[in-house]
């Protein structure tokens, strides 16, 4: 009953504005540094995730939704591959090592933006993507989704809903005419959310009118504590078993800001400029990936922010960020 009425508590002090005389806390950036730039994307980036292949990590793929609609699909050495026509997605998620019918993909939920839901393979032999019917999953009023940890064969993702709905999902290929979903848990959030990520067993969400929410999955899906900062993109990150810390964008600042698990403002990060890539001025939609995409640089995964200034996508290797312990052997 403490924690419930603790949790309630600081979501209440969440959706309010902060006092007239509160001073933010200023935190200089800490510099990242890209290790490859991908673009330029015409007419703007809206959502991104990463199509790691299971069997050949340099094979692994970035997938991009630009603003014009569709999706694009880029190495991570940034050449442009198979192009899809189709709406604007608001959101991508990404499982990789599905097998369907034995071929080898990743699986993708795409959130459109009028909330319609998307469902997709890349197939990682040729990096190409297709549509594949799934049923049970909502078809409509959805506002975003994120993939949750999982097994390769049984995908499991997050799904947002307008009315404030948590839902998580689990997908199987049964032999059937189609694949098959499966509802795990619901439970309608004190607030509303729009977008979500996850590492580990920690999930996060921003709220539809601002503030980012850390959601206690564990059994019955709730929130156990706020954030009042507006975050337009999040990614989180676990460095060990120990720490996950959230990765921030939104449109008013040049840097990302970094929360803690109770959602504590640690840290900001400036991607600055890294031999021929340029520095991001105004970070937008963001992916991550553990998974291999192959090589000594690219091994422990990436992490991508778009830059709404350019167009451009940058690259930072995903154990060079705060909290590894990277580059930590003698020389």
């Amino acid at each position: 009953m403490e924690r419930v009425i603790a949790a309630s508590l600081l979501i209440a002090v969440a959706a309010c504005e902060p006092a007239p005389d509160q001073q933010e806390v200023s935190i200089e950036p800490t510099p990242i540094y890209s290790a490859q730039s991908i673009g330029p994307i015409a007419g703007g980036i809206s959502a991104l995730a990463f199509a790691p292949n299971a069997s050949i990590p340099w094979e692994g793929r970035l997938l991009v939704a630009p603003e014009t609609g569709g999706i694009m699909v880029y190495s991570v050495e940034g050449k442009q591959g198979f192009i899809m026509q189709g709406p604007v997605y608001s959101a991508l998620a990404a499982q990789a090592g599905f097998s369907i019918r034995k071929l080898k993909t990743s699986l993708v939920l795409a959130a459109h933006k009028d909330g319609r839901l998307s469902t997709m393979i890349v197939d990682d032999a040729r990096g190409q993507v297709f549509q594949v019917p799934v049923s049970g999953l909502p078809e409509t009023g959805v506002t975003g989704v994120c993939a949750l940890v999982s097994l390769p064969g049984t995908p499991e993702f997050a799904i947002l809903r307008t009315d404030g709905s948590f839902e998580h999902w689990q997908i199987k290929d049964t032999g059937a005419d189609t694949l098959e979903a499966k509802n795990i848990k619901t439970n309608q959030l004190a607030v509303p959310t729009k977008s979500c990520t996850s590492s580990d067993e920690h999930v996060f969400a921003t709220g539809t009118n601002g503030g980012i929410y850390a959601i206690d999955n564990s059994s019955k899906p709730v929130i156990e504590s706020a954030s009042t900062q507006v975050g337009a993109h999040i990614v989180a990150l676990s460095p060990d078993e120990n720490t996950t810390y959230v990765l921030s964008s939104s449109p008013e600042q040049a840097a990302l800001q970094q929360f803690d698990q109770t959602m504590t403002q640690s840290g900001a990060l400036s991607a600055v400029t890294s031999l021929s890539n340029p520095p991001v001025t105004r970070p937008g939609a963001l992916a991550v990936s553990s998974w291999s995409f192959g090589g000594a640089g690219f091994s422990a995964g990436l992490l991508a922010i778009a830059d709404n200034e350019n167009n451009r996508i940058s690259l930072v290797v995903r154990d060079t960020l705060p909290g590894f312990k990277h580059d930590q052997e003698e020389r």
